[in-house]
């Protein structure tokens, strides 16, 4: 550092003193030629005063006469001095100093005796007389040089002097310019003070500078670096100890975060070891695929992209929507340096996208790409809203909305489909071996589609939602069309198990196709297709430190350390300071809060839930003033009928019930209808002590394991459709009919009721499954089943040839 502070001021003073020599070198020029100028301009003026009289002195011819008249003319010592030259240029008269006069450059008289006109020139003489050897200015303002060791500036004007239009001779006027060198001698002087006083002051400033603004921030930022290196330090303190280096700050807290997380999944790893358990995550996850891809490549494709530029007033933000799918996908898609493919919905998508429309994500650390698909409005309304959410979404939810399917929707959805292929395929062309995880109804045809211009690609699709009965599916006309479809994948996933009986079920009566039960696949036309459940879950925070709930686990957290043991208090009283702003902040301080987490959907059972709460005042009215309810509903496909109504219906019984309870100062249902952000869901996660999800149908149901894995606090109640793909693992949960009113509402009591032993021990029950079965396993099991169905579709062909 020492070495680095001389350098800095070496450099500081050598630019200070070149650019400082510069700006003098340039002054003194100024200043010269502005000097140099004036001195022209009088000498000029005085010249136009004294030619006539000198030549009409000249006219009277009397050469004797010119000596006295010169002397009359020059009256002050310091004026100019004089001289007359005839056209031979031989010196007729002077006055003033000789010395000058007789020292004329050879060719200063030619222009005014020759050509007529004024010439002049800057000389320098030297003092001591000595012969002149010629050299001297050209006639055009040039210096002449002139020997001896104290030269000195002469201005020299020479005019021509006339008589009628012949021209006579010349006038010859010689002023001292000697003051003009000194005055830039004096100002080199001065600036030569300047620079050094200046060189003096920037050393200073710039050692204290060093000092103050470079060495203490990266002897702190050091000091972090080495605490956090010993595990002594959180991330989040590097950026204030670096002081204004942010830049730097970000980097190396970056590397920070990286270099931590990969610590924390290595000891998480090491304790999954000695613990003989099995938890994924995201870490464990890229490394688990990368060895099972190989030299293969990874391309996800679904309707919802990962990343979406939207403009947000004047500026445009890259928005992250919320999906478990981002969380579980991308750890792959960066371990390959894969491509996810989705339609660029967003109104500022086409903005950022290459030739190829394509990006590089994540913005803030790309890995992998994106590939966008533009849709135009006739595509996105009858391939999107109409028949993959006005057809699909009710055909395979039981929540006895009627689906509709026009053959307008299905042109739509085949070309949409076709669309998608053709980018994929695209996008495959120069990688062997290719992978595709396709998700959801959206793209139903698309694994037949990438198959037949593919063989050798391996495809998964997971379908998202339930899959209905064979009579239930019936109801779709295109229904052999679908399967068709679907059975180009050589995986097909679904939630649970009765979804993947009933799609044997719908092939089998649909289809000529060969239905295998015992190893759960389909062979048509020569292909297998495997049918698998794959339970879909959440992420789990690797880092978080659940809360102690015995006094073994209370002594065991003793043996943690330091960092370990701080963080958990700090996660305790994050939750309890959330749980008392959030109470604050709605006015319900003092009361119950209960929350529920849904789009605006009709098979979500908000209208059911809003009807159980309302029970439970009337049956119960001591919990009245005690008890608030908070629904987040997310506005969701507001452009199909069927929604629109939904959200008057949610709204109206919403109004009711407050208008029949509501009370100064509390008000029994907060509807809130927006997108939230994953932190402000949180938020009602941790502060809400009963979640409820009474889904009249769903696949799994998120919400539920959101939940449970936002209460790090190991307390809460969780209410639970036994309509939801959820509530086969989560048994712990009160599973409810949501259409049975009283029993919900009988649920709701008994969740606000319960003692906290029994909360504590059914919901640690259950975040130990969510925690085991997180959204990186899911992943893992798809994935891994996918890359190994080759092995598979062989075993199974040789064993239906033998």
């Amino acid at each position: 550092m020492h070495f680095f502070r001389i350098r800095l001021v070496a450099a500081l003073l050598v630019g200070i003193t070149l650019i400082s020599v510069g700006s003098t070198y340039f002054d003194v020029l100024a200043h010269k030629h502005t000097m140099r100028s004036d001195l022209a301009r009088r000498m000029q003026w005085l010249g136009a005063g004294l030619q006539p009289q000198v030549e009409q002195q000249m006219a009277l011819n009397r050469p004797e006469e010119l000596p006295q008249f010169l002397a009359r003319l020059r009256q002050y010592p310091d004026q100019p001095g004089l001289a007359v030259y005839d056209t031979d240029g031989k010196m007729l008269a002077e006055t003033g100093n000789a010395l000058p006069l007789r020292s004329l450059p050879a060719n200063l008289l030619k222009r005014p005796i020759i050509d007529g006109k004024e010439a002049t020139a800057f000389v320098k003489v030297a003092d001591i007389q000595s012969q002149v050897n010629g050299n001297g200015a050209d006639g055009n303002g040039g210096v002449l040089a002139q020997p001896g060791a104290n030269a000195r500036l002469w201005y020299e004007d020479a005019i021509p002097l006339h008589n009628g239009q012949r021209t006579v001779g010349a006038m010859v006027m010689v002023a001292d310019a000697e003051y003009i060198r000194k005055e830039g001698a004096d100002i080199w002087r001065r600036s030569f003070l300047n620079i050094a006083a200046l060189v003096i002051l920037v050393a200073v400033v710039t050692l204290l500078m060093v000092r103050w603004f470079l060495l203490q921030p990266v002897t702190r930022a050091t000091d972090w670096l080495r605490r956090l290196r010993q595990g002594k330090a959180e991330v989040g303190e590097g950026a204030k100890e670096f002081g204004y280096l942010m830049p730097l700050a970000n980097e190396v807290t970056s590397l920070a975060e990286h270099l931590t997380r990969a610590r924390a999944a290595a000891a998480t790893e090491a304790q999954l070891r000695d613990a003989a358990e099995h938890v994924w995550t995201a870490h464990r996850l890229a490394v688990h695929i990368r060895e099972r891809l190989g030299s293969g490549k990874l391309f996800a494709v679904s309707n919802r992209e990962p990343y979406i530029h939207v403009r947000q007033g004047s500026g445009v933000e890259c928005v992250v929507p919320p999906s478990g799918l981002v969380t579980a996908l991308e750890p792959v898609l960066q371990a390959c340096d894969g491509t996810w493919i989705a339609h660029g919905s967003g109104n500022e998508d086409a903005a950022f996208v290459d030739s190829d429309d394509r990006l590089r994500v994540p913005p803030d650390d790309p890995r992998y790409t994106l590939r966008r698909v533009w849709l135009s409005p006739e595509e996105e309304s009858g391939y999107y809203e109409g028949f993959s959410n006005e057809g699909l979404w009710p055909l395979c939810h039981i929540a006895h909305t009627r689906p509709i399917f026009r053959p307008n929707d299905w042109d739509c959805y085949q070309r949409v489909n076709a669309k998608f292929a053709e980018v994929l395929i695209e996008e495959m062309r120069d990688t062997e071996h290719p992978v595709v995880f396709i998700q959801d109804y959206h793209f139903a045809l698309l694994p037949k589609m990438v198959k037949m211009a593919r063989p050798d690609a391996r495809v998964a699709i997971f379908w998202h939602i339930p899959w209905p009965n064979a009579e239930a599916f019936g109801i779709c006309p295109w229904q052999a069309e679908l399967l068709d479809g679907l059975l180009g994948a050589d995986v097909i996933g679904f939630h649970i198990q009765s979804h993947c009986n009933n799609f044997l079920e719908t092939v089998d009566r649909v289809l000529e196709a060969r239905t295998d039960r015992e190893h759960f696949s389909i062979r048509r036309n020569g292909h297998v297709s495997l049918v698998r459940p794959f339970p879909i879950s959440v992420a789990w925070d690797e880092h978080a430190i659940d809360i102690p709930n015995t006094a073994e686990e209370r002594f065991d957290t003793r043996l943690r350390p330091p960092l370990e043991r701080e963080r958990g208090r700090e996660q305790s009283e994050d939750i309890e300071s959330t749980h008392s702003e959030l109470h604050k902040e709605l006015g319900i301080e003092g009361q119950h809060l209960i929350v529920g987490v849904d789009r605006m959907d009709y098979t979500k059972g908000i209208v059911e839930r809003l009807l159980a709460f309302e029970h439970l005042l009337e049956e119960h009215p001591w919990y009245l003033e005690k008890v608030v309810f908070a629904q987040i509903a997310a506005p969701s496909r507001t452009r199909i009928p069927s929604y629109a109504a939904l959200r008057v219906q949610v709204q109206e019984t919403a109004e009711r019930i407050n208008r029949r309870f509501e009370k100064s100062g509390w008000k029994p249902v907060i509807l809130i209808e927006r997108q939230c952000s994953h932190e402000e869901v949180a938020r009602y996660y941790r502060a809400a002590g009963i979640c409820l999800v009474t889904s009249l149908h769903d696949g799994m149901n998120l919400v539920a394991k959101e939940y449970l894995a936002a209460r790090k606090d190991g307390d809460g109640v969780l209410i639970l459709s036994r309509f939801t793909g959820a509530a086969q693992e989560l048994r712990d949960a009160l599973l409810v009919n949501p259409y049975d009113i009283q029993q919900v509402a009988e649920a709701i009591r008994t969740g606000l009721e319960m003692s906290p032993g029994e909360r504590r021990l059914r919901i640690e029950r259950m975040r130990l499954q969510v925690k085991e079965h997180n959204v990186y396993r899911w992943a893992s099991n798809v994935l891994t089943d996918l890359c190994a169905v080759r092995i598979e579709n062989e075993v199974l062909a040789h064993g239906s040839r033998t």
